[in-house]
């Protein structure tokens, strides 16, 4: 319950026309006016003309509606860039989407998700001459684009959902960084604030993304390089780069900022936390244990081993924080053998390229100089690297590739390189804003095209390329399929584990309430973490069927109505039952433990596994994936009789009505009169199976795996 209620932004104090102080979160801005989370939970509009004009510019900043005429400017600006390469090279757009094929990419590219049976037939069957933009606005405001981006950029950051050889979870990060997409942080604030993080994971999040290399601080910095500058200087932590001219002396001049950073640290005294004398005196006394006796002394030892290793990680998980150490140094390795400086030098800190600006550098931490540096707008790398990033993640490749080490020198279009650069700034780092331009091209809105293109080959942008599912935006249309609603369940924000494991937060001396949290932390599944709106773990809880939007309009009945057979509520929460014998958990990926098991639907599906790789998931095709979509757990599941997909149809006398439920569902158009011929023949010969039979065969079709 706490990840659903917390916060979707820091508490803010905004302050109106007449100076009276309002306690609230910021949800939106709409037609001038400003929806606030007051701090009882509810929800109140404010006119945004009201606020102070500080408070008028942060709505600005964070809200991309606000942007409107700035974003219409934009996209013109990149239409005229793409045109004149196409015309310089003699090339003319592809052809238009029409609707169907319009609303099952903006679903995937901006949700990550197809869309569901009622969310389709209700944008197809609409005759608004608006309802591609108003669609485009809906999945912006969504927290489908939230769970979309975020698996977008835990691929880039490898974010783990636990510290590796540590029990110390990464749950208050990832929590952090989805709520940073949702109210739409400017991506260089949000950068800057990865980068200057200092504390433990419970009192700062964002150090998540330190400590997710506290082991490799070298590698750390060349990870930085690619994922922020799209600049790759790996090879010169060992040596001179011969192929982009980086040295190694240059790699430790920009690793010196973070010379002082630390990941560890003494855990905090508590004298609350009962001693060894204290528990051994209790658990004598609890269990009427008499010393004298051998074996009580022996069970006096095997209670206290339940207790020891718990206590050794708990304590370990605190001393987990990051932290500066001022004036450290950082030194050439002893086996540097370059002429420009001696083994174990010490290499002052200097940016990569350009220079720090500002006054205020010297009063910097070396952190914040790095971040200043980093992020600042005229550091074009920056600007360039991420507008590049999201161009290739909505047409499937960058204007410039590869896209952790781009060189605007060979760019087959440097116009649009830049244009897509300058607009990045222009719109203040506003990646929805950014989002909406994009989508909102000539390029973006024509068909996609199938011809294979490598990094090298030349591409300018006659549509999208032609390109497979990932593997999250896979699972999250099957969880579609079978839920309709596949944000049922969501990771708590971390506060229950961090809190158990935070020694130095206990604050009673009672040995009994000690030994009960460590026996807490024992029985602790990650699984638990994993609740719905009432806070209830989806190992406990009920599938809920939408009583409105999800079962459409079509019902000849209420679908809570039971006669004769199962109701839907019985149905769905049978279908439970078997995920859970199954071991499935029924979420969005970016819900679910990461990276995956192996033997996951995810893994099999490319997804990457957060290890040393930028962009190290894959779309390629494998055996393993045939045979999951063929008789996997996930498929069997969808094809019970309390999947949405078959709630859907069941209430349907005809076949053709049915037919229908079924290729809208999965491939977001209605059957042809041949694909109808071919089901009706089936039936004669069949009988209902033939549904789940044509479930399967739509989804090991292309036509379901690939954005067209």
């Amino acid at each position: 319950m706490a990840c659903l209620l917390a916060p979707l932004s820091p508490a803010r104090t905004w302050i109106d026309s007449t100076g009276n102080p309002i306690n609230g979160d910021f949800l939106g801005l709409n037609e001038g006016m400003v929806t606030l989370r007051l701090e009882d939970g509810k929800t109140t509009t404010i006119p945004l003309k009201t606020l102070s004009k500080v408070d008028q510019e942060f709505v600005r900043k964070r809200s991309f509606q606000a942007k409107a005429d700035l974003v219409a400017l934009a996209a013109k600006r990149i239409d005229a860039a793409v045109e004149k390469g196409l015309k310089e090279q003699n090339l003319q757009y592809n052809g238009g989407l029409n609707d169907h094929l319009f609303l099952r990419r903006i679903y995937l590219d901006l949700g990550g998700r197809i869309p569901s049976y009622e969310e389709a037939r209700e944008f197809l069957t609409s005759r608004n001459p608006n309802k591609r933009q108003e669609l485009i606005t809906k999945l912006l405001d969504s927290f489908d684009y939230t769970s979309h981006n975020y698996n977008y950029f835990a691929e880039q950051l490898r974010i783990q959902s636990q510290f590796p050889g540590t029990v110390l979870r990464n749950d208050a990060f990832i929590d952090w960084l989805k709520k940073q997409i949702q109210t739409n942080r400017p991506y260089d604030e949000l950068v800057r604030a990865l980068i200057t993080a200092e504390g433990r994971i419970w009192d700062n999040p964002a150090v998540g993304y330190h400590l997710r290399d506290k082991d490799t601080q070298l590698d750390h910095v060349a990870f930085m390089g690619k994922v922020f500058l799209g600049t790759d200087i790996t090879c010169a932590q060992c040596h001179d780069d011969p192929f982009s001219n980086w040295t190694q002396y240059e790699y430790y001049e920009l690793s010196a900022y973070l010379a002082g950073l630390e990941h560890q640290g003494p855990n905090p005294k508590n004298k609350a936390i009962p001693n060894r004398k204290q528990i051994e005196q209790y658990l004598v006394e609890a269990n009427k244990l008499d010393l004298k006796k051998e074996e009580d002394k022996e069970k006096l030892r095997n209670l206290l081993r339940q207790f020891d290793r718990p206590l050794r990680d708990m304590n370990r998980a605190g001393e987990f924080v990051v932290r500066t150490v001022p004036n450290r140094p950082m030194r050439l390795p002893a086996t540097y053998e370059y002429e420009d400086a001696a083994p174990l030098e010490v290499v002052p800190p200097r940016v990569l390229f350009g220079q720090e600006r500002g006054a205020a550098v010297a009063a910097l931490t070396s952190q914040e100089r790095l971040a200043a540096w980093l992020t600042s707008r005229e550091n074009k790398k920056f600007a360039m690297n991420i507008a590049n990033r999201m161009w290739a993640k909505f047409l499937g490749r960058g204007v410039a590739e590869p896209l952790y080490n781009i060189d605007p020198r060979k760019a087959y279009n440097p116009e649009l390189l830049r244009v897509l650069t300058e607009e990045m700034l222009v719109l203040d780092f506003d990646l929805k804003a950014f989002a909406w331009a994009i989508v909102n091209t000539k390029a973006y809105n024509r068909l996609a095209s199938r011809t294979k293109s490598s990094e090298a080959d030349p591409y300018y942008f006659q549509g999208p390329i032609l390109r497979r599912m990932t593997a999250e935006q896979v699972w999250d249309s099957m969880m579609t399929l079978v839920l309709g609603d596949p944000n049922q369940f969501r990771l708590e924000s971390g506060e229950t584990f961090n809190e158990l494991i935070d020694l130095a937060g206990q604050t009673s001396s009672s040995v009994e309430e000690f030994l009960a949290r460590i026996k807490k932390y024992n029985q602790f599944r990650p699984e638990d973490l994993l609740v719905n709106e009432e806070g209830i773990s989806i190992l406990n809880a009920k599938l809920k069927p939408q009583e409105t939007g999800a079962f459409g309009t079509n019902l000849t009945r209420p679908p809570f109505e039971k006669k004769g057979g199962k109701s839907d509520q019985e149905a769905m929460m049978e279908l439970m039952n078997q995920a859970k014998e199954k071991k499935i958990l029924l979420a969005r990926a970016a819900e679910l433990p990461q990276p995956s098991a192996p033997a996951h639907f995810l893994s099999k599906f490319g997804q990457s596994q957060r290890t040393f790789v930028i962009r190290a998931s894959s779309l390629d095709g494998s055996v393993p994936q045939v045979m999951e979509l063929m008789n996997g757990y996930t498929t069997d599941i969808l094809t019970q009789p309390g999947s949405k997909i078959f709630l859907d149809m069941k209430h349907l006398r005809s076949n053709f009505e049915k037919a229908n439920v079924v290729f809208t569902s999965i491939l977001s158009r209605r059957a042809t009169g041949n694909e109808h011929y071919l089901i009706d023949k089936e039936l004669s010969s069949g009988g209902e199976e033939v549904f789940a039979d044509l479930i399967w065969a739509l989804l090991n079709t292309p036509e379901f795996l690939f954005v067209k």
